[in-house]
């Protein structure tokens, strides 16, 4: 499964070098860190099996379960919270576009969720912000939509 998901992302990052720079960067970063963990994993995975048996070794860390210790009410406020979370910067992004809605919800979770200082929360939403605008605008000059919000402002004829 890993070889074969190493061959699509090579296949990926072949089909996009065709293409101009700004298109080509997402599929070609994506495509070779995609491609670099799957011979990560490939390689692993013939290693624990050297030998024709897989060894039984201790319980990694990684393999552990999340809920596990945690009562089902509590695991359930936190799952139907993380949902609400996704489902307010999802209509953030609709009303105000992503030039407002992705600082927006950063300084609105970092604030009321992680209950962080007013220094630190407008420090995270500045950051994401200028990451957002650095990487998207500047590099990609990728094209954002404009929200609900300044659509119908512009259509009751304030703004621009």
């Amino acid at each position: 499964m890993t070889l074969s998901f190493a061959l699509i992302s090579i296949g990926v990052i072949v089909q996009s070098l065709k293409w101009p720079f700004k298109t080509a960067l997402f599929p070609v970063i994506i495509g070779g860190c995609a491609l670099i963990l799957s011979l990560a994993e490939f390689s692993m995975s013939l290693y624990e099996t050297a030998g024709g048996k897989k060894k039984k070794k201790k319980q990694d860390a990684m393999d552990f379960k999340l809920s596990e210790g945690v009562d089902p009410a509590v695991a359930r406020r936190r799952t139907w919270t993380a949902f609400g979370w996704i489902i307010g910067f999802f209509f953030l992004i609709v009303l105000f576009g992503f030039n407002i809605g992705i600082p927006l919800f950063v300084f609105l979770y970092v604030k009321c969720h992680g209950g962080e200082k007013w220094l630190i929360s407008i420090l995270m939403t500045v950051c994401s912000w200028i990451f957002f605008w650095g990487l998207f605008i500047w590099l990609l000059d990728t094209p954002m939509p404009e929200g609900w919000v300044f659509r119908w402002l512009q259509a009751i004829g304030i703004g621009s």
